[in-house]
């Protein structure tokens, strides 16, 4: 395995700039049950970020070579999501707003751990450290519960050249 990147010492820049993607339980009958940012999973459509502290709601568009902050929120409601982020992994640099890059969370030991899935308990948020450095295209994002994600429970993102 190729090693992971490593962790620039000025990440927390980037943390103004960050993409925000947070997952509830929706209120719609049917196959679409959850929700990302509000909105059910259109597989022809990338996602966009809820509105980060710069102020803007890019869409999940990375440049293929570019490293990113991405942060993951449990909506609440009283579940767990177990969220995996297809095509690469990455690196937690925050739970629950504090810093974890020098030691996990005692509650989340993975957290210092090579993953491309991240373990969102109730109402948590989780700020990943991601790079996007192979294969340009679409992909998705989702809940490894598997009643979640058959219900929806996915974006889509992608990089591009």
């Amino acid at each position: 395995m190729r090693p992971l990147p490593p962790l620039p010492a000025n990440w927390k820049t980037m943390m103004d700039n960050r993409l925000i993607f947070e997952v509830k339980r929706g209120s719609m009958a049917g196959e679409v049950e959850w929700l990302i940012n509000g909105k059910p999973f259109d597989p022809a459509t990338v996602s966009t970020s809820l509105r980060n502290g710069a102020g803007r709601t890019p869409l999940a568009q990375q440049k293929r070579g570019s490293f990113n902050l991405w942060e993951i929120r449990n909506g609440g409601g009283g579940w767990v999501h177990p969220f995996h982020l297809h095509m690469e992994e990455h690196r937690v640099v925050m739970r629950n707003g504090r810093d974890v890059t020098r030691g996990a969370d005692p509650g989340h030991p993975d957290d210092v751990s090579r993953e491309d899935l991240v373990a969102l308990d109730p109402s948590e948020s989780v700020v990943l450290y991601r790079g996007f450095r192979d294969f340009v295209g679409p992909y998705v994002a989702h809940c490894h519960n598997l009643a979640h994600e058959d219900h929806a429970m996915m974006f889509g993102w992608e990089i591009t050249p």
